[in-house]
């Protein structure tokens, strides 16, 4: 059968190619007659025995046959329309795809073939088809290397090839600025920023448009009023635009001076409501018990771009230092929700102080970041002269508008629709929510964390932003 008679067969058939195989490799099935077979582009000569055994064979093996003229093997020559690469494939067995030899060759090996012209495919052997898990786009690597958007078309063309999903890889644009971004791991946020020459060389894939990644940061110096931001994109100072286009976040405020003192007007309070007309909500997380809920309320947290507050205690940082970290990680602020969470108001001054520092220490040493000037009383229990000495300590008091009592559990009558209700039936301009990351210790409910999607599902859809506590304190 005639090399362009073979190709008429081959791209009939419906599993076009399964594999490429080595030059050594070892197939079975031959359908054409025993004897020698001269690969002309690469000088190796295969033989073909009792129509069962295809291999090729050195130079000794060849001598020792006596030097026979090897046949010309069924070879044809394709490429992709998109790419110069051209590939030989040779037919061994027309209606087996295990035995057809692919090579993607190079200059020389098609000049030795004699420069043929190739035929277009559809497909060729040893292509890679894989899918970014930040769009839907199918692309395909041929031998060579070079990558290409397949059209519906031409994956249709190819016999609708299996690809790989990529799921935790991609690439990310922040919608404020243009940076592409090469994501390694979408679930933590790695990833490098890839110049315009990278990003051709991927074929030009589609980002996914964000505002926010995951992990990334924004944040200011104490003494700055300039807002940086970091992330897998860029890192640098933002325009005051860029910070609006992002969507406002609040910044962290870092490196604030131990001897930062409370300015007047915050001394005294214990706040239940940001002061605006604005429609904001501070969601905010007491984290105390256990971190059984913590990476679903990140994951959320981030998937909707939503900024929260958590208040740690001094053991739940030493208990669970990983779990600091990821929401330091995530971007959010961490304030001081005691050491052991006494009831302050059975506490003398210096019990109180000794507190407030336990916790610092165990929050800093979890995830290097102080907890000044947030603050909640444990229970929300204090005396006027217990907020001077936590204000004396830097710290800021913040309570709530609404307890979501979902910490109360399933077998306190409480569940996910109860704590979404109860706070959006609360929601006012400022409102502060409390909620909680541990688990029911009896019946084991994460209530808070299971309702925080619906909970920011339906204030969004009530017209409110979310903001952070830090955000409200010079």
């Amino acid at each position: 059968m005639k090399p362009h008679r073979l190709l008429t067969a081959v791209l009939a058939a419906i599993a076009l190619i399964l594999g490429s195989l080595s030059a050594a490799g070892t197939v079975t099935a031959a359908q054409i007659p025993d004897g020698y077979y001269l690969l002309k582009y690469s000088g190796v000569i295969y033989r073909v025995s009792d129509g069962a055994e295809i291999r090729s064979i050195t130079y000794a093996e060849w001598a020792a046959a006596g030097f026979p003229a090897p046949r010309p093997a069924p070879t044809d020559y394709v490429k992709y329309s998109w790419t110069p690469t051209i590939s030989a494939v040779t037919y061994f067995d027309p209606a087996n795809s295990d035995s057809w030899l692919w090579e993607a060759l190079d200059y020389a090996s098609w000049q030795r073939a004699g420069a043929p012209a190739p035929r277009v495919v559809p497909y060729v052997g040893g292509s890679y088809f894989y899918q970014w898990g930040t769009s839907t786009q199918i692309l395909v690597e041929e031998p060579g290397g070079v990558r290409h958007v397949l059209s519906y078309p031409e994956w249709e063309a190819s016999g609708f090839r299996t690809f790989d999903r990529r799921h935790n890889e991609g690439f990310l644009k922040l919608s404020w600025t243009s940076t592409i971004a090469r994501m390694s791991d979408l679930a933590t946020g790695q990833g490098a920023p890839i110049s315009y020459d990278q990003w051709r060389e991927q074929a030009f894939p589609a980002p996914r448009v964000v505002n926010r990644v995951t992990g990334d940061q924004f944040y200011r110096e104490y003494s700055s009023s300039t807002i940086w931001y970091a992330g897998p994109t860029e890192y640098r100072p933002i325009t005051f635009a860029e910070w609006q286009a992002a969507g406002s976040p609040a910044p962290l405020v870092i490196n604030v001076p131990a001897t930062w003192g409370v300015p007047a007007q915050w001394r005294g309070v214990d706040l239940e409501r940001i002061q605006t007309t604005r429609p904001v909500v501070a969601l905010t997380f007491d984290a105390g018990a256990s971190d059984a809920g913590v990476a679903s309320i990140l994951d959320t947290l981030a998937r909707n771009d939503v900024d929260a507050t958590f208040f740690v205690t001094g053991a739940f940082a030493r208990n669970y230092p990983r779990a600091v970290q990821a929401m330091v990680a995530g971007g959010h602020p961490v304030g001081n929700h005691s050491d052991t969470h006494p009831d302050f108001t059975t506490l003398t001054n210096a019990q109180i102080m000794a507190e407030l520092a336990a916790a610092d220490g165990a929050v800093k040493a979890a995830a290097g970041r102080a907890t000044v000037p947030l603050f909640r009383f444990p229970f929300g229990a204090r005396t006027p002269a217990d907020t001077a000495v936590v204000n004396d300590a830097g710290y800021v008091a913040f309570r709530w508008t609404v307890d979501s009592l979902g910490w109360q559990g399933t077998s306190g009558g409480r569940s996910v629709t109860s704590v979404r209700d109860r706070v959006l039936a609360a929601a006012t301009p400022g409102e502060i929510v409390l909620m909680h990351v541990g688990a029911h210790p009896t019946d084991g409910s994460t209530l808070d964390a299971d309702a925080l999607p619906s909970i920011i599902e339906g204030l969004r859809a009530r017209g409110y932003e979310f903001v952070s506590l830090s955000s409200l304190v010079p």
